[in-house]
């Protein structure tokens, strides 16, 4: 039955889930496309927003490729996983020699699953649990990275926005400065004012085109790092199924009872028993003896008020 469990467990491959990432990427890249001046309605959106601050916005953007990589590399390290799986399921050779180099994902299970193939194929249930922990860890470890990367892409367009805003305020305070430096007439001062205050306005070109580019990246980061999750939820629930079939409980249960039987058979819980029977026994005679004397001494006080009494 264990066989048939280990051999009806179907591998779900990630090809689905890295179709979903290609396919949103496809549209992301569509919409820049139509709001760019290549586009069959030409517009300048996003050429001014990239060129307002072209250091900042150019290191969002290259942060964005590193996360768009990293997360389709996350999702793509699932398949040699599981083809590795399927060659030690499907291999008839009894000394495994012919198996492909295991991914670093689960090497752990690697070495416990050849150490168990040489005792006869069979899992004990804490091997498996100590599997299931080791790829467990090493995903989230990855998802973590995932997650930074989108976070970092927030904080590097809250950065651009508060740096615009921070040239805007002091170009405007340096123009209010000289405009009650120079008087004159009011006029010319209108027109100055208006002139002057061109430049500091461009800071909150700064603060918008990175904060667009910012949050524009943190959604695509983040529909991806969700796709790539889901894979690697995929396969550790098809893992685990697999391995419930290769595992032996009933070691686990024959553990149990041995542990009971030797608990019974122990020297120490009998020993125990008869310290504390003793030391009861010691307790009772310690009282009656207290008691006996207690009831001498109302004895003598009862005399002696008896006697004092009389005289």
């Amino acid at each position: 039955m264990a066989r048939l469990l280990e051999r009806a467990v179907r591998f779900t491959r990630p090809g689905q889930y890295v179709l979903n990432m290609l396919l949103f990427l496809i549209a992301a890249a569509a919409v820049v496309y139509y709001m760019s001046p290549w586009s069959p309605d030409p517009s300048t959106v996003l050429v001014d927003a990239f060129n307002a601050n072209p250091a900042l916005n150019g290191l969002i953007l290259t942060v964005l490729a590193i996360g768009v990589i990293y997360n389709l590399r996350q999702a793509g390290v699932i398949s040699p996983a599981i083809r590795w799986v399927e060659a030690f399921r499907e291999t008839v050779d009894p000394r495994r020699a012919r198996l492909p180099r295991p991914p670093l994902l689960i090497s752990a299970m690697v070495k416990l699953l050849l150490d168990a193939d040489e005792r006869g194929g069979r899992l004990t249930p804490e091997s498996t649990r100590a599997i299931l922990d080791s790829i467990g860890t090493r995903m989230d470890e990855g998802r973590e990275m995932g997650r930074y990367i989108g976070h970092l892409l927030v904080f590097l367009g809250l950065l651009g926005t508060f740096w615009g805003l921070i040239e805007t305020v002091n170009g405007v305070v340096e123009t209010i400065s000289g405009l009650g430096v120079t008087g004159g007439d009011p006029e010319t001062a209108i027109a100055q004012l208006i002139t002057n205050l061109k430049a500091p306005l461009s800071g909150m070109g700064t603060a918008f085109s990175s904060s667009l580019f910012g949050l524009a990246g943190s959604l695509v980061v983040g529909f991806l790092d969700l796709q790539s999750s889901q894979a690697q939820g995929r396969f550790y629930t098809d893992l685990e199924d697999w391995l419930s079939g290769m595992t032996d409980t009933r070691a686990s249960s024959s553990g149990a009872k041995a542990t009971m039987d030797a608990g019974e058979d122990a020297p120490f819980p009998s020993s125990l028993e008869a310290v504390m029977a003793a030391n009861t026994e010691a307790l009772i005679k310690a009282q009656a003896h207290e008691i006996g004397e207690l009831k001498d001494e109302i004895r003598a006080l009862n005399r002696s008020i008896i006697r004092r009494g009389k005289e």
